[in-house]
């Protein structure tokens, strides 16, 4: 926060103002990230990986071609061709034709994928519940949520 506050000064010789929120909401999202990361590493899976297969997971026939994947995660189309041939790679994703578009090639969680994801996903949130349990109260919490929702609806409205 301290070099944010100092960039700003030496640019226009103002505070952050504001601009102090985006910098801690920033640096928690990173924190966050390291964190996931560090708790999907020893099953060698990245975050990236794991929203991928969860993005797929979630849809209910299993099937989903890259570009749906690039916008469900928000990652370009040159990235999640990329994460998908690693998941493939690793076995937990497959490719799969497309049965009315023979150009289009869909891809689908294997066995191993959706086995891998149904041990991970219980242990993510028992860390995470764990997480804001010890930092917030309840009542903290219900308006971080309530705030966060409030924040997104309003930045989906700017788009």
């Amino acid at each position: 926060m301290a070099a944010a506050e100092r960039a700003h000064q030496r640019a226009d010789g103002g505070s952050l103002g504001d601009v102090a929120i985006y910098v801690l909401m920033r640096t928690c999202n990173v924190m966050m990230h390291e964190r996931l990361g560090g708790l999907l590493e020893p099953h060698g899976l990245t975050p990236l990986g794991y929203m991928t297969m969860m993005a797929l997971y979630s849809r209910v026939e299993n099937l989903a071609n890259p570009s749906e994947l690039s916008d469900a995660t928000g990652e370009t189309r040159g990235n999640m061709t990329r994460i998908c041939d690693d998941l493939v790679d690793k076995g937990w994703m497959k490719r799969v034709p497309n049965a009315e578009d023979r150009r289009r090639v869909d891809i689908s969680l294997t066995d191993s994928g959706m086995s891998l994801l149904n041990k991970l996903a219980p242990q993510l949130r028992q860390n995470a519940d764990d997480f804001y349990r010890r930092t917030f109260t309840k009542a903290e919490k219900a308006t971080l949520q309530q705030l966060l929702t409030q924040f997104s609806e309003a930045l989906a409205n700017e788009l």
